[in-house]
């Protein structure tokens, strides 16, 4: 065990981001004319999915008076409208926070969100140049690198795929989207066991339950308690945007507004991880390479009725990611299908289904009170209960302190 804890927690805001986005919206009222006020609504509006309020504030600041985030704001706001026009508008945002970038990794990510309007507008090629120009100015541009890759690997261009993920690599970036994007390339490529390799589940997944906290005479109350905290929580959200969950609630902040037993749950949780971090092996792999001195635990809470589930996907800005099961239905834990579970594999979409079954995928059944580790850049999915219980878990994930 090292000395000092590696892993810390990320800061809890005071008030949920719909209670600020609510005080926001006073203020506005009595003083419209505050373009400070006015980008700080538009901010919170994107993480309210209020796209269509978030366009109208930034749409009615002046060309000469917008700023490098209002453009792109107003960019990634047309973007999630998904219609043709508000495409053609969120290319034009994009290429005005080209211009006025202040810094490389500025124009880097517009020039991502650009890329993402010219493959939404059919200019394939387009597209493809200004991923690269992204990725050329900042190598760590996971939007960059994800998009880029989805294009490869649309033409079948998995040699083309691994050469970007080890320029990528040489250049200093070795993130979990370009950790995920070299997995799925081998599977194409029909090299399944380096592809099982570069997740390497047998040996960096991890499973365990977290001991009782202080003061409770069981996991089973406290998780019981947990619960009603969460059901509770003013940053109850239904079907986010832009996220992998589908028919799902969730709780971005779920530390926001001075929750004490989420507070205790993540303390518990750090503590865990920081001494599993210093159980791994000290192997040649490129995820344990990749590994952060210091890392920041960041955690977001998923609720699924019985449709719920989550869809194919990884995690682009952890390092490790983990999951731990607050309430599980009972016919999950004591069940023999998927319903429920959580599986590891790769997705069809992107891997091809010859390779996918190939690959082939791991079942891993929720149970109360547990606490499962695993490489953020691992693929994984989850299926609807069809319980009438509701399954709640804290996700989260590790970043790069």
């Amino acid at each position: 065990m090292t000395n000092y804890q590696r892993i810390l927690v990320e800061h809890a805001a005071p008030i949920t981001r719909a209670q600020e986005r609510a005080l926001l919206r006073t203020a506005f009222a009595t003083n419209p004319g505050s373009l400070v006020i006015r980008r700080k609504l538009a901010f919170m509006g994107m993480a309210a999915d209020a796209f269509d309020e978030v366009i109208q504030l930034l749409s009615a600041i002046a060309l000469d008076e917008r700023q490098y985030n209002d453009n792109l704001i107003l960019a990634e706001a047309h973007l999630a409208r998904e219609e043709f026009d508000d495409t053609r508008l969120a290319a034009a945002a994009a290429s005005l926070a080209i211009a006025i970038a202040g810094d490389r990794h500025e124009r880097a990510a517009a020039l991502a969100t650009r890329g993402r309007a010219e493959v939404r507008l059919g200019d394939i090629e387009a597209a493809r140049t200004t991923f690269e120009e992204a990725l050329e100015l900042d190598p760590a541009n996971k939007n960059a690198c994800k998009r880029l890759v989805s294009l490869h690997l649309k033409a079948g261009d998995c040699r083309g795929v691994l050469e970007l993920i080890d320029d990528l690599a040489k250049r200093g970036s070795l993130h979990s989207r370009a950790l995920a994007a070299r997995t799925l390339a081998l599977a194409r490529l029909g090299d399944i066991e380096a592809a099982r390799t570069s997740v390497n589940h047998a040996v960096f997944r991890h499973r365990q339950q977290l001991p009782t906290p202080p003061g409770w005479p069981s996991l089973a109350a406290f998780n019981a308690a947990l619960a009603l905290e969460l059901l509770d929580h003013p940053g109850l959200t239904y079907d986010r945007y832009g996220t992998a969950s589908e028919r799902t609630w969730r709780i971005d902040e779920p530390l926001a507004g001075g929750r004490p037993l989420v507070k205790v749950l993540v303390s518990l949780l750090a503590k865990a991880v920081d001494a599993y971090i210093d159980r791994l092996p000290r192997i040649d792999h490129p995820w344990i390479s990749a590994r952060p001195e210091r890392g920041i635990l960041h955690s977001w809470c998923v609720i699924t009725e019985s449709a719920g589930f989550e869809t194919w996907h990884v995690h682009q800005f952890g390092w490790m990611s983990g999951v731990y099961y607050v309430d599980v239905p009972s016919s999950i834990t004591k069940g023999s299908g998927p319903a429920g579970c959580l599986a590891f594999g790769i997705p069809e979409d992107e891997a091809g289904q010859e390779a996918a079954e190939a690959f082939g995928y791991e079942l891993v059944r929720p149970q109360s009170g547990s606490m499962l580790l695993f490489p953020s850049h691992a693929y994984h999915r989850t299926f609807p209960h069809g319980a009438t219980e509701r399954r709640i878990c804290l996700a989260f994930d590790i970043w790069p302190a």
